[in-house]
């Protein structure tokens, strides 16, 4: 007989109040703008739950927001989708300075670091290795780490920190003109 998912360990028990916790918790750094309509190649209309522009260097990126992860699948659903939104066109009339730019790295909030409401079940290995594989494709998580304190992470890298800003190399693993799986020397 399957368990019952205890959703009380869950910090977000929504998709609302993750988002409401990011958007609130970054908007010193970010300027954001939810909903946004996007085509993928397919030129099927999606629904991004938002597009945020960094105010220091005007990069921009797409956010999937979910309630907590508690479970593999729940984890695993949610990255899939995000990268299914990369490289989706913006065609929101909002953003008339990125209207028919692709969506270059997506955001997914929160993560998840492997705990299960059993209190004895570690995913941890398997949730890394999906920000491994989500990080292929430039998808990353945004970790919460303190009370007010944010990480941005692509694959095993925090490229950003609500502390200390961007790293030296975050443009590059967010921009750069690498292929999906490839690896360069001076990644390693």
């Amino acid at each position: 007989m399957s368990k019952s998912k205890d959703d009380t360990r869950r910090q977000y028990i929504s998709e609302p109040l993750a988002r409401a916790a990011i958007v609130g918790g970054l908007s010193g750094h970010f300027d954001f703008i939810e909903e946004v309509e996007a085509i993928n190649a397919d030129n099927d209309v999606m629904r991004i739950d938002a597009v945020a522009t960094c105010r220091t260097t005007g990069w921009t990126f797409g956010w999937e927001f979910k309630r907590s992860h508690l479970f593999k699948s729940e984890f695993a659903d949610a990255m899939r989708q995000a990268i299914h939104y990369r490289l989706s066109r913006i065609t929101d009339a909002r953003l008339p300075k990125h209207r028919g730019r692709r969506l270059p790295a997506l955001a997914l909030f929160p993560d998840w670091l492997g705990q299960h409401d059993d209190d004895t079940t570690d995913y941890g290995k398997e949730a890394e290795g999906m920000r491994l594989v989500g990080a292929q494709f430039r998808v990353g998580t945004m970790r919460q780490i303190g009370d007010d304190k944010f990480a941005f992470f692509m694959g095993q890298v925090a490229i950003w920190r609500s502390t200390s800003g961007w790293t030296m190399n975050a443009e590059g693993i967010l921009f750069g003109a690498r292929g999906v799986g490839s690896t360069r020397k001076r990644d390693r």
